[in-house]
């Protein structure tokens, strides 16, 4: 991630950034150009930062960009608490020894309040390893032995410890680390996740891992187009960032020789929901690395009626989608996927009653038309096929749209099984009734959790009801997600300036699956029962032990494959490496149930005695016995 030369339409609210794949000697092409500007992020994406109305002379005068992505918004994962309650921490078997210790998490969101005990050693030597501010524009002199991100400034941990110091002497910390979360999100997730329990309150999941954090650029583009909808203050993000943070976290975690979790805050409503688009394919290939762990959460769009689908019987079929469109309204875009093969021709209606007529489905097609009764503007463009996924998208942007029912009638061209489908932007980005009128609350997962060997979280409620606001699956081509949930309702964590809160929404649920994940890689890697542990091995584990109610069947839409259970996962994994064991001959010979409260257990020349007192305290029977096979398992 160089920069090719110093470029400030990153930050300019009139550029938009784009993540695109390139080839060839794409930075010496952008370094041409003097209105736009790109940088590296991997050795074929990377990101351009352009004027909406010079793409497309971008894209002929820099051949080495082969695709640019939709640009969609990502926003944050966390509601707001409707009830009084919190959870302690997830109860793991104590002889385990599990903290996290010798792992590290990487929080892609807000930010982290680095002065914040909960992420300070007894010492005083910070857990956070480092910080990229991609909000802090880096204004150092160029050093040719830093490779430096495209945007923003990198904290090391050196210097956060320097901080630290100055903040215990009355001197102003953020003259040498002026990065804070000023949204409060990160921290809060952070504490979820990794709290060391300096209050003594409550204790995070993972309290002795460290941290490496990214906080996210917020989209000045699109503020600049929400606040012109009405719509105030609220984080929006783009893809390109989201995609660099990733890839500064898996150079971080290769260059520490540490495994790694990577947490993602933020989720999408918009693409195809089958985890096959650029970002996607992308986390699916961080995903594959061993000793990395990547933690996604399915969001919170389950209840916001903003996705639609059906079906086109056979060709000339026509079948309907309305929209209802609110008067704070006033530029809007959304996308349209056909399923491939298939294809659909288009016919617009305004509220009026007055039709675009039949826009053709043709390769790259774009038309413009005015509704001259309600004075708007609209472009459609289809996408036939669209590069990554194959599938027909149709772009419909509006612009000075007016307030009633739009319906947008598909008209089959090609049908095989005439599957479409529609997604509104996040319910954030929206004015409030911005509704699909027959919306359909399944496949509103966010992206990009859809990606291939990713762990997928849902949340429940309290005394685990189901939650309408969670995010549901199936993905679009019938692949299961989510695959595990956890209570994501009023979670005890801290929050910047330390003292401690409550949080609410996937981002809680999503944080506490990312402490256990570090705990797992823990046992796997740091302490060497399973050196070949990642992404599809800790997703396997997590189902392994998941918690079933009889109530429904499994998996299922709403849970996944069930409750996360870190008990059952390590009774999983127990049975496991014990007929490994036995098949060599190291069987544990249970040889004295003590009523002086021991049990004593022989293994060849080791000789083990568990104080069934002092485990069996606080739990019942059935997971007392889950837990003695994990500790068995792991003095095995």
């Amino acid at each position: 991630m160089k920069n090719t030369r110093s470029c400030n339409y990153f930050y300019d609210p009139n550029t938009a950034n784009y993540l695109i794949e390139y080839r060839g000697n794409f930075e010496e092409q952008m370094s041409n150009v003097d209105y736009a500007c790109g940088a590296r992020i991997t050795a074929s994406i990377g990101v351009i930062s352009v004027a909406p109305e010079n793409l497309s002379r971008l894209l002929r005068e820099v051949p080495s960009i082969i695709f640019q992505d939709f640009r969609t918004m990502y926003v944050l994962q966390e509601i707001s608490p409707s009830a009084a309650d919190n959870i302690s921490s997830i109860k793991i078997n104590p002889y385990l020894n599990l903290t996290g210790n010798g792992v590290l998490v990487g929080i892609v969101d807000t930010g982290i309040d680095y002065l914040n005990q909960e992420f300070i050693r007894e010492d005083g030597i910070s857990r956070i390893a480092g910080i990229w501010d991609q909000s802090i524009e880096d204004k150092s002199p160029e050093n040719s032995s830093i490779e430096k991100p495209y945007m923003g400034t990198l904290y090391t941990n050196e210097q956060i410890n320097q901080a630290i110091n100055a903040s215990k002497n009355n001197q102003d910390p953020y003259a040498i680390v002026p990065s804070r979360d000023e949204r409060g999100h990160g921290t809060k997730v952070a504490g979820i996740v990794g709290a060391r329990g300096y209050t003594g309150e409550f204790e995070g999941v993972a309290h002795d891992c460290e941290f490496v954090i990214v906080k996210l650029f917020e989209s000045t583009n699109f503020k600049k187009r929400l606040e012109a909808n009405g719509i105030m203050d609220v984080p929006t993000y783009n893809a390109s960032e989201l995609v660099a943070g990733i890839e500064y976290l898996k150079r971080v975690a290769i260059s520490l020789l540490k495994p790694i979790v990577i947490y993602i805050g933020i989720g999408s409503t918009e693409g195809a929901h089958d985890g096959f688009n650029l970002i996607e394919r992308y986390v699916a290939s961080i995903a594959d690395n061993r000793g990395i762990c990547m933690v996604a959460g399915g969001g919170n769009e389950g209840a916001s009626q903003g996705h639609v689908t059906g079906n086109l019987k056979n060709v000339g079929d026509v079948q309907a989608i309305e929209l209802r469109i609110p008067r704070e309204m006033k530029s809007f875009s959304f996308f349209i996927w056909i399923q491939k093969p298939n294809r659909a021709s288009i016919n617009i209606i305004s509220p009026t009653g007055e039709e675009s007529k039949v826009i053709e489905s043709k390769l790259d097609k774009r038309q413009s038309f005015k509704f001259v009764f309600v004075r708007t503007n609209m472009t459609v463009r289809y996408y036939t096929p669209e590069y990554f996924t194959g599938h027909e998208v149709i772009n419909i942007s509006f612009e000075d749209i007016k307030p009633g029912i739009w319906t947008f009638q598909l008209i089959g061209v090609y049908v095989i099984n005439g599957r479409f489908d529609a997604w509104l932007p996040p319910k954030d980005t929206l004015p409030e009734n911005t509704v699909f009128l027959k919306s359909d609350p399944y496949t509103t997962i966010t992206l990009p959790c859809m990606a291939p060997n990713t762990v997928t979280v849902a949340y429940y409620g309290i005394d685990k009801a189901l939650i309408a606001a969670s995010g549901k699956g199936f993905n679009a081509n019938y692949r299961i997600n989510p695959d595990i949930a956890t209570i994501g309702m009023n979670v005890i964590t801290t929050q910047p300036a330390g003292g401690v809160t409550t949080m609410s929404g996937c981002s809680a649920a999503t944080a506490i699956v990312a402490g256990t994940c570090a705990l797992l890689l823990q046992w796997g890697i740091v302490n060497g029962n399973d050196l070949t542990m990642y992404s599809r091995k800790i997703r396997s584990y997590l189902m392994y032990g998941a918690g079933r109610n009889q109530m429904y069947k499994y998996p299922n839409r709403e849970l996944g494959y069930g409750e996360l259970d870190i008990l059952g996962t390590f009774d999983a994994l127990s049975k496991t490496y014990r007929g490994k064991l036995q098949e060599q001959g190291f069987a544990a010979e249970k040889i004295i149930d003590n009523s002086a409260g021991y049990e004593e257990y022989s293994i060849k020349k080791l000789y083990i005695r568990i104080p069934i007192k002092s485990y069996r305290w606080g739990l019942d029977e059935k997971r007392y016995g889950k837990a003695r096979g994990s500790f068995l398992q792991h003095k095995l």
